[in-house]
């Protein structure tokens, strides 16, 4: 009979909360302050104009003869407070639900783990595992007209999401390595892993940036940094690249508040193109020229020209890899292709096992970011990724789902009608819950033009579940993320962030 015999330690979550929320609340102050500054100010320029009035007819006294930019200024104040509110009262909810968290993982101290589904711990298992969920069919058809109706409103909205979850990465990474070191007492400081993520259709690399900024923003490799030097390379090259700043204006990201913090990340890159991976190591090169003489705390980028796919050996490749970098045509054609070039391909099995010396599944190394854009051959990648799935090795997958590719006038990858060979969303998504996986439709929560124009949605509509029952109507193209619920901490994030799903 297996016990726990330690208390466990209180969550850094919890501290991070209680920081975040003392600087709120501090910001919220200082508004209120100044707010008050302005109010007494303008009370006194028409406070003789206002005798014997009621309050309501002083106000309207005052701001009558307060300055338009005042007025103005006094507008946005208030706005500001408003807002800040509202993240406060959202603050002290995640907070309440840490502690609730807390409390429920303290009462399994004494819980005999022999049985570890007859205890619940708000849906998180006393292993860590959370509980799978099913959704019932009006939360279902719910969730699938709002997201078709989405889609009408915003047809990128999935395309080029907000990424809500990966506020606070870092530290959801840092719970994966504790359960995965089987401590059961979960120790965010444990820093002995490093962070691994593969970027598997890197183009121009911002999503390697994106994770680098937020997992180890000191080493100074950003989407800003990043599209700095692409530029240079570009001026060098007397050219422009097409998109340089990325497809959804990538480079214009927010950087991590952060820029001092340096930890163990390992980020790599595949990209089958010639040219763009010529580009990208000329960027490596002015961006990270010395992460090689680190210590264990150095973050590494490493840029590798080749394709992942179902099986190893050598393919065919449209020509457009040779000499375009970022052409979306870079993708793999029939074998007798007039004019294609030959790039070897790999499993991810195969890299991982090849990479960190794995003599078998179940030795392969935590990888906490699997990211796929494969041109429409992601369920190859996934199938090439068997062993590391089915051993809830890769603690996120994302990747993208692109019905339209097949569809082109030179139609190519796995999704959509045309798919050869055809593969449905649903299918892949239901392959994955077999192996522990939740995954949901990543989206563009409405802001600016949007808000009072459309009602609000979700940061991710759930898929796991009977939560999506038809394929989803996309326009262009949409992405995927998925947590694994062996690491319950990680897919629990993910889950409340599906805010249709009860």
């Amino acid at each position: 009979m297996a016990r726990i015999s330690q208390r466990p330690k209180l969550s850094l979550w919890k501290y991070i909360f209680l920081v975040s929320l003392g600087f709120l609340v501090l910001f919220l102050v200082r508004l209120n302050y100044q707010l008050m500054v302005h109010l007494n100010r303008d009370a006194a320029v028409g406070s003789a104009a206002a005798a014997g009035s009621n309050a309501a007819d002083m106000r309207r006294n005052e701001e009558a003869k307060v300055d338009p930019k005042a007025l103005q200024k006094l507008s946005m104040l208030r706005k500001e407070v408003s807002t800040m509110k509202e993240k406060v009262s959202t603050m002290k909810g995640m907070l309440n639900d840490i502690k609730s968290n807390s409390n429920s993982a303290a009462n399994t101290a004494n819980l005999d783990l022999s049985h570890p589904n007859d205890h619940l711990s708000g849906h998180i298992l006393p292993t860590g595992e959370l509980e799978r969920i099913t959704c019932s069919p009006s939360t279902s058809k719910a969730q699938s007209d709002r997201m078709n109706k989405r889609f009408v409103e915003w047809w990128s909205h999935s395309a080029c999401p907000d990424q809500a979850w990966m506020e606070g990465i870092h530290t959801i990474f840092d719970v994966a390595n504790a359960i995965s070191n089987k401590q059961v007492v979960l120790d965010s400081s444990d820093g002995s892993k490093p962070f691994l993520v593969l970027d598997i259709g890197c183009n121009k690399g911002y999503t390697s940036a994106d994770f680098l900024d937020a997992l180890s923003p000191g080493t100074n490799m950003n989407p800003n940094s990043l599209v700095h030097a692409i530029r240079s390379i570009a001026k060098e090259d007397n050219t422009k690249y097409d998109r340089d700043g990325g497809v959804c204006n990538d480079s214009d990201k927010p950087l991590n508040e952060d820029r001092e913090s340096v930890r163990g990340v390992e980020v790599h890159c595949f990209e089958p193109s010639p040219a763009t991976y010529q580009m990208l190591t000329r960027a490596h090169a002015k961006l990270m020229p010395r992460e090689d003489g680190g210590g264990g705390g150095t973050a590494k980028w490493h840029i590798h020209n080749v394709g992942l796919h179902e099986v190893n050996g050598q393919m065919a490749w449209h020509n457009a890899c040779a000499s375009a970098v970022g052409d979306e045509l870079c993708t793999i054609v029939p074998e007798g292709t007039e004019d294609a070039i030959t790039v070897p391909v790999v499993t991810v099995d195969k890299f991982l096992e090849d990479t960190y010396q794995s003599t078998s599944a179940s030795t392969l190394p935590l990888v906490h970011m699997l990211k796929i854009d494969a041109e429409g051959l992601d369920p190859a990648v996934l199938t090439g990724s068997t062993q590391l799935l089915t051993q809830n090795r890769a603690v996120m997958v994302m990747f993208e789902f692109n019905p339209g590719l097949s569809e082109k006038e030179n139609p190519h990858g796995m999704w959509g009608k045309n798919g050869n060979p055809h593969k449905d969303l649903l299918e892949v998504t239901s392959w994955l819950d077999t192996l522990g996986y939740d995954c949901y439709l990543d989206t563009r929560i409405p802001k600016g033009k949007e808000v009072g124009k459309v009602p609000d949605a979700p940061a991710l509509y759930r898929i796991t579940g009977d939560c999506l029952v038809e394929e989803p109507r996309v326009r262009g193209w949409a992405n995927v993320v998925c947590a694994s619920r062996k690491f319950g901490s990680v897919a629990w994030g993910l889950r409340r962030l599906a805010t249709m799903v009860e």
